[in-house]
């Protein structure tokens, strides 16, 4: 039976995979603190260390892959805590590759789309992201550690995470919905993101694990993008204008999906929509 670690499996994505992967009749191990999610899988093939990732060291068990997506998200909070944004990125890394030094296994690190489009200087999470993936690199290099890297594109679905006005796009309008308020777009509106269903990001997730020969690096993106003037008109609500938000790239196309798209993103946030005004109704 194959047995993987996940950090931060208590989270929007992790919680997803960490199911997936029982189901899949593997182990799993999750690291968690639970400072951005607390979604427990109860399964019997799934166990817990509810600490952060920092303080912990795997027991000397086989350990076929370790799965980091534990980290400080969200580019627009960076800004306000940058010290949080960037150690939360580093040192919790540099952690795992320890790990996988010792239990030569390898390391798949969930990077962001934002270092593919933004200046590593454009925001602490990105710069975070960057000096993250040095290390792995430094790591690899003298210590022969193998990692891949994973490239996430605007996620939403089930248990997406409210991090209240540093939510991403969708969950924020959703938000505004619930509480019949104005969506507020920051700036034209016309700024585009690859949105892609937390389903089909954990499908890549699993395809690159049974893969024999792993490419460096998957980009789950939809291969798809649409304007963030796109998604709020898909709401059917009030629309209002804001300045606009420094630090974030104009535009995250994923040019080489390396999943398959299941999902529309207009079409989900219509069906979300409907099902919502149905259950007013009923109500």
């Amino acid at each position: 039976m194959l047995h993987f670690v996940v950090t931060g499996g208590c989270g929007f994505i992790g919680s997803h995979l960490v199911e997936r992967l029982a189901q899949g009749e593997c182990f799993v191990t999750v690291v968690d603190d639970m400072r951005c999610g607390s979604h427990v899988i109860e399964h019997p093939l799934v166990r817990y260390i509810v600490e952060d990732v920092c303080e912990v060291f795997p027991s000397e068990e086989k350990i076929d892959g370790i799965i980091h997506l534990a980290n400080t998200p969200r580019v627009r909070l960076s800004f306000e805590q940058p010290l949080d944004a960037i150690m939360n990125n580093i040192a919790p890394t540099t952690m795992v590759a320890e790990w996988a030094r010792h239990h030569n296994c390898p390391l798949y690190f969930a990077q962001s789309s934002s270092t593919v489009f933004s200046d590593r200087f454009a925001n602490p999470y990105t710069f975070g992201k960057a000096i993250a993936e040095e290390t792995l690199h430094l790591y690899q290099t003298h210590w022969n550690v193998r990692y891949h890297l994973l490239y996430f594109y605007n996620v939403y679905g089930p248990r997406e995470a409210d991090y209240g006005p540093y939510s991403t796009v969708i969950r924020a309008f959703k938000n505004n919905v619930l509480n019949d308020e104005s969506l507020t777009v920051f700036g034209s509106g016309k700024k585009s993101r690859d949105f892609t269903y937390v389903a089909d990001v954990v499908e890549g997730i699993i395809k690159l694990l049974r893969q024999p020969k792993k490419p460096k690096q998957v980009h789950l993106g939809a291969g798809h993008p649409y304007t963030i003037q796109q998604i709020a008109e898909a709401f059917d609500h009030k629309i209002v204008y804001g300045f606009d938000k420094p630090g974030e790239a104009q535009s995250t196309l994923c040019k080489e999906p390396y999943v398959t798209r299941t999902v529309d993103t207009l079409e989900y946030i219509k069906n979300w929509k409907k099902r919502l005004h149905n259950a007013q109704t009923d109500n």
